[in-house]
């Protein structure tokens, strides 16, 4: 009695997916898989063919590489009217989603910059009376925002200009007080620099330095909503164009239905060469 208890633990069927005995009624053994990987839950395979990275795994088994035998189901024109729809309803969900993320990050820093210049107001000061408040500051945090998509994308021209070191040192021994770049100089102490970067020898005042860092943020900030404009849509398209493409074959998992092979193994070894890879093959590859 003793040694049928292992025997019968042994001979239970496990998911190759999710490791689980459960739900015997699920079971599927849709490949050339054998011993411990023969048997697999039929959601979890439906879930692994629409979220595999490389689309392949949709209509191949990963471990021995055979195709599987897809029967489509009924077609049933309210069926699938029902599976576009439920597609479009997460693809306008997740775009939802996305831009409320969005905009959650731009008001969070409008309430910032509303807080920290509620005693000076200098952000106030540089709009017209008869914007809001609000509006005053969520443009301020979105001309931010853009600035510091273009002060990244600065640093990463910067990055790629670094081998033009040597003519950039060389113009750094004309004027010590001078911070040199690939592309120009700029003068940061006004006293004892000559030539075309010194600041004629006058020093600058409270008002002109405010104007300068403006011009930096306004500048970093039209640098930033190229960049972010070309950023966002390659990495928007990227993301989205795998996302739908996901939830596509998701719905189509569910209209192009694996066969069960169980008990017909038989069935699957005498199928066309080229339907299945040999396992022997596989073997030799690795």
């Amino acid at each position: 009695m003793g040694e049928r208890i292992p025997l019968q633990l042994n001979s239970a069927k496990t998911c190759r997916i999710c490791f689980d005995t459960d739900n015997p009624n699920d079971f599927i053994s849709p490949c050339l898989c054998k011993g411990g990987s023969a048997y697999v839950h039929r959601k979890c395979l439906d879930d692994w063919r629409s979220v595999n990275k490389n689309g392949r795994a949709f209509n191949y088994c990963d471990v021995c590489q055979f195709e599987y035998v897809i029967e489509p189901v009924v077609d049933d024109p309210s069926s699938d009217k029902h599976r576009l729809l439920v597609f479009r309803l997460l693809v306008t969900r997740d775009i939802t989603l996305i831009v409320l993320l969005f905009q959650l990050i731009i008001v969070g820093m409008t309430f910032l910059l509303q807080a920290a210049d509620k005693k000076s107001n200098t952000i106030k000061d540089l709009y017209p009376n008869s914007m809001s408040s609000f509006g005053i500051y969520y443009l301020s945090s979105l001309i931010l925002f853009f600035a510091f998509l273009g002060l990244l994308g600065l640093i990463g021209f910067c990055c790629g200009c670094m081998n033009d070191n040597h003519n950039t040192n060389r113009r750094s021994d004309t004027c010590p007080n001078c911070a040199c770049y690939p592309y120009n100089c700029i003068c940061l102490d006004c006293h004892g620099c000559d030539g075309d970067n010194n600041c004629s020898g006058g020093g600058g005042d409270g008002g002109g330095a405010a104007i300068v860092v403006i011009v930096i943020i306004l500048i970093f900030a039209a640098i930033g909503i190229v960049v972010g404009v070309i950023l966002t849509a390659m990495l928007v398209s990227k993301i989205m164009k795998r996302h739908t493409n996901k939830l596509w074959l998701r719905q189509e998992a569910k209209k192009y239905v694996v066969t069960d092979f169980q008990g017909r193994m038989h069935e699957l070894e005498s199928m066309p060469a080229q339907r299945r890879i040999e396992v022997s093959t596989i073997h030799v590859q690795k």
